[in-house]
């Protein structure tokens, strides 16, 4: 799988990935004047807006590149009580580290690498932490954060069991918060990929079975409450991919930001979905539903329902269901699922 995610190429985008970057440089800077590995217009714009900043030092650590606008390193050598380093566009690499550091330069101590190679926290690793504000807790879950991966908070509870093939990822430019909780289940084959500003919450003893892809797009919130159980095969997708605009009055119709309170996908508790089911976004699913087998769902369903069909509606009100298959009687279904239908 090709983790790598480019670079966002529009002013609008970068600006929000260079104020989450910029929290994180502005601990470290005590005063020191700022110096740009390598020009990027896009970053000094950012750097006048934000701080005034209009003449900062461009650097090279290459002699023959030199200009009367770019500046060799080696003419600040050992002077990072002076200057602190960013680097905007180049990739992290060791050598590059280790060069920046024979001119007396520390890895963000002194300079700063906004381009940071993807990561790999692997199952075994049980937490994990970095100076770009990435926080993981995974016990057993593979986790992959790639480059400009910056703010994200992974939080699994106790005794969760994830399968082979089975990993989160954040594809992201700035933050991210997954949080869920114990007993949960991952089968073989289950992914989940968030982007910027994503929200995610699972709740306790929910079931993944086999094959299940969701993703959170950026400034969208994905809930699942307690006790649910997925299905096979299934496709959830909160957001929408691309942006779309109204003629007449250019606004976009679908903005990715938490302001919107349509950009949700809200599960309730014990809701069992079927196999092969699409769940897009705008979609809230009350207490103890059923979801039927191939069902396409977006919308507002009322608890305890049947719902199925491409579009998905309600069939069948005034239910509630069983995980064991042999339970032919309501006794043992706790009394929090027997909710009569909310018209």
């Amino acid at each position: 799988m090709n983790n790598a995610v480019p670079m966002p190429k529009s002013k609008e985008a970068l600006m929000p990935f260079y104020e989450k970057m910029w929290e994180l440089i502005e601990k470290r800077l005590n005063g020191r004047k700022i110096a740009l590995l390598g020009d990027s217009a896009a970053y000094r714009e950012f750097l006048r807006k934000k701080s005034g900043l209009t003449d900062v030092l461009v650097l090279t650590t290459v002699k023959k590149k030199v200009t009367q606008e770019i500046t060799y390193i080696g003419e600040i050598k050992d002077r990072s009580s002076e200057y602190f380093i960013i680097v905007p566009r180049i990739r992290k690499t060791f050598d590059l580290q280790m060069k920046l550091y024979s001119f007396g330069y520390t890895d963000f101590e002194d300079c700063f690498f906004v381009n940071h190679s993807g990561i790999t926290v692997d199952e075994y690793i049980e937490d994990y932490d970095d100076d770009y504000n990435n926080h993981i807790h995974a016990p057993s879950c593979k986790v992959i954060l790639d480059e400009y991966v910056c703010d994200v908070t992974v939080d699994i509870g106790k005794d969760c069991h994830f399968g082979e093939n089975t990993y989160i990822c954040a594809r992201t430019t700035g933050g991210a918060r997954i949080r869920i909780g114990k007993n949960c289940v991952f089968e073989k084959g289950v992914t989940l990929t968030v982007f910027g500003d994503a929200d995610v919450t699972i709740g306790d003893n929910t079931t993944f079975v086999r094959g299940t892809e969701i993703i959170v797009l950026g400034g969208m919130t994905f809930t699942v409450g307690k006790d649910c159980l997925f299905s096979c095969e299934l496709k959830i997708y909160c957001g929408d991919g691309h942006s779309i605009f109204d003629l007449r009055t250019k606004k976009r119709l679908n903005p990715q930001n938490k302001d919107n309170p349509k950009n949700i996908i809200s599960i309730g508790n014990h809701v069992w979905v079927g196999m092969r089911c699409i769940i897009l976004n705008r979609t809230i699913i009350g207490d103890s539903c059923v979801v039927g087998a191939g069902s396409v769902v977006k919308g507002t369903y009322p608890n305890n329902c049947i719902i199925a069909g491409t579009p998905a509606r309600v069939i069948r009100k005034d239910i509630t269901w069983q995980t064991d298959p042999f339970i032919s009687t309501i006794e043992n279904i706790p009394d929090e699922y027997l909710t009569p239908t909310e018209d």
